[in-house]
């Protein structure tokens, strides 16, 4: 004769999860029929989940009578630990979920972006998802992704960290933007020597970059003016307080720009592009997956937009090749 495999040895398939759900609830209850009501299946369904369990096992569970059964007293034993099993497992599953669909998502987004583009589409996102609340952080410092400061960054960088995972939104391009009462002590950029700049205290070098690529590295202005934020920046330049870096064709989209004027026929410089990043780890939690894919359709139909608008603002300008 051929060995036999009992299935209580260690290598014996386990019975289908299937039949330990019917046969607890069935154990619980002490109906196949209130049984099958629960689990939404028919009674003869729960009737041939238990059988198959009994032939797993070996042995009677339940002691069928006339329209009634009743555990025996091995498969009494048998229903407190099957059932104490599914409790944790539904409750370990069930903290998994909410994890996964945690209540609020973090993100950390630039000032001009939140400003100028993502802070007037949230709505439509929140309606989409109303069981998720948003967190949104403006300081323009770099969020520690891996720390847990933020699920989500928009970063405007030239590459992504290497370890995130990242998704171009849009390209940037840097142009000098002053008040139109400037412009006119401005024809070439060496007449910035003569002038007041107005950069960033964090972020992207911005000046240093833009001057090199023009052919005037190491212009020394008159003044430099320091502030916290691209919308601070916007501020001293409408006031005519000097000469912003101005990241096209994004800025354009602020109505607090509009009166700001770009006085060099130079093409805009490469400036990096928008990226959303988060953990390569975080990537599959619904909350962030929503969230990142929501951004990039968002914005994918929007730059052929924001590209027409920065023609319409910068006429003459071709781009840098």
């Amino acid at each position: 004769m051929g060995e036999y495999c009992s299935p209580m040895e260690p290598n014996a398939k386990p019975p289908p999860l299937s039949s330990l759900r019917a046969f607890a609830a069935a154990g619980r209850l002490q109906s196949f029929r209130d049984a099958a009501e629960e689990l939404g299946v028919t009674p003869s369904a729960v009737s041939h989940q238990v059988k198959a369990l009994e032939d797993w096992v070996g042995g009677a569970l339940f002691e069928r009578g006339v329209r009634q059964v009743r555990l025996t007293a091995e498969g009494a034993e048998l229903s407190r630990a099957v059932n104490g099993a599914l409790a944790a497992l539904d409750a370990a599953l069930g903290a998994a979920r909410r994890a996964n669909r945690a209540a609020t998502l973090k993100v950390a987004t630039l000032p001009l972006f939140a400003s100028a583009w993502l802070g007037p589409r949230l709505a439509r996102f929140e309606a989409e998802h109303p069981e998720l609340s948003l967190s949104i952080h403006t300081d323009p410092r770099i969020y520690d992704l891996a720390a847990g400061e933020a699920d989500v960054a928009i970063r405007n960088v030239s590459a992504p960290t290497a370890g995130l995972y990242a998704r171009k939104l849009l390209d940037l391009r840097a142009t000098p933007l002053c008040a139109p009462a400037l412009s006119s002590e401005l024809s070439t950029p060496a007449d910035l020597e003569r002038a007041t700049l107005i950069g960033l205290s964090v972020g992207r070098a911005g000046w240093p970059e833009w001057l090199a690529r023009v052919g005037v590295a190491g212009l020394k202005p008159r003044r430099i003016l320091t502030v916290d934020t691209v919308l601070e920046a916007i501020d001293a330049a409408v006031q005519e307080r000097g000469v912003m870096l101005g990241l096209s064709p994004l800025i354009w989209d602020l109505p607090s720009a509009a009166t700001l004027i770009a006085p060099f026929r130079d093409p805009p410089q490469e400036a990096g592009a928008y990226f959303v990043v988060c953990r390569k780890m975080d990537r599959a939690k619904p909350v962030v997956r929503s969230f990142v894919d929501w951004l990039a359709a968002e914005m994918r139909p929007d730059v052929r937009r924001l590209m027409a608008l920065e023609r319409a603002r910068l006429p003459g300008r071709g781009r840098e090749t």
